[in-house]
């Protein structure tokens, strides 16, 4: 029982260490959940990446507990994570028992603006992009009615006050995606966001020697505790193996002189 007690002592300031992080984004990709962290060092807030126990093949996002709030907003400012929009493959691939032309022809344009916004995503200082794409299906059945033109609309709102790619590269970009699309049938509207400023500095707390956030306290508090617990368990092995050892050098210590008596009798 004395063995056991510092043992699950240790294990449950081990848990408690762990839950001091929680997550504020899950079921991300590698990609998004790096930039995510990349932004919340940024604004000042420690975070980390860990792949989601919930959902294969994807990430999460850690903060301390402390800093949860200020870790939401400064995503929220930063647009991040991006929304999840779907591209062709998936659209595609959540087809009806009976598809029709319609609705195969909705999945394939909202597949196609997904793949758009994504590539939008991809370019350096984009904060977030929308692709609005108005496709009229082609019906070749019909004579002599003039089809509805087709045209796109692109929001884009990036860092800085430069877009990264002229109006007319997205316009070419979104052309060449979207057959019987004409560059100038694409409506781009760019806006920048301001940058967010940094977090001011948190107020820092003493720890015997140590200087650390306030933030940060618990967690240390808990790792010191373990450590020291381990080592009050660990010396309780040693005196107990040295215990166990004197008394079996006793016993044969005294094994020793009765079989010398023994033989002095004799």
């Amino acid at each position: 029982m004395f063995r056991l007690l510092p043992c699950s002592a240790v294990v449950a300031l081990s848990a408690l260490s762990v839950a001091c992080s929680v997550p504020i984004a899950a079921g991300l990709e590698e990609g998004d959940a790096s930039e995510a962290v990349v932004a919340l060092e940024r604004g000042g807030v420690a975070a980390d990446k860990e792949r989601d126990p919930e959902r294969e093949g994807t990430f999460r996002v850690l903060v301390n507990r402390d800093d949860s709030a200020t870790a939401l907003r400064v995503l929220a400012e930063e647009g991040l994570p991006p929304p999840a929009t779907p591209g062709v493959l998936d659209a595609l691939g959540k087809g009806s028992l009976v598809p029709s032309r319609l609705s195969e022809h909705a999945k394939l344009v909202t597949g196609t603006g997904g793949d758009l916004e994504r590539s939008l995503r991809a370019l350096d200082g984009v904060v977030s992009a929308r692709v609005h794409l108005a496709v009229p299906p082609r019906d070749p059945l019909s004579l002599g009615e003039a089809a509805a033109p087709t045209t796109a609309s692109v929001l884009i709102r990036h860092q800085g006050s430069r877009p990264p790619l002229g109006a007319f590269e997205i316009q070419r970009l979104v052309a060449g995606a979207v057959p019987g699309l004409a560059p100038d049938g694409v409506s781009v509207v760019m806006t920048p966001t301001p940058t967010p400023a940094r977090a001011a500095t948190r107020d820092l707390a003493r720890l015997g020697p140590l200087t650390v956030t306030r933030g940060s306290m618990t967690p240390l508090r808990s790792m010191i505790a373990v450590a020291v617990l381990s080592n009050l368990v660990l010396l309780g092995c040693l005196a107990l193996l040295w215990a166990r050892v004197r008394r079996t050098e006793h016993a044969l210590a005294a094994a020793r002189a009765d079989d010398e008596k023994d033989q002095r009798k004799r």
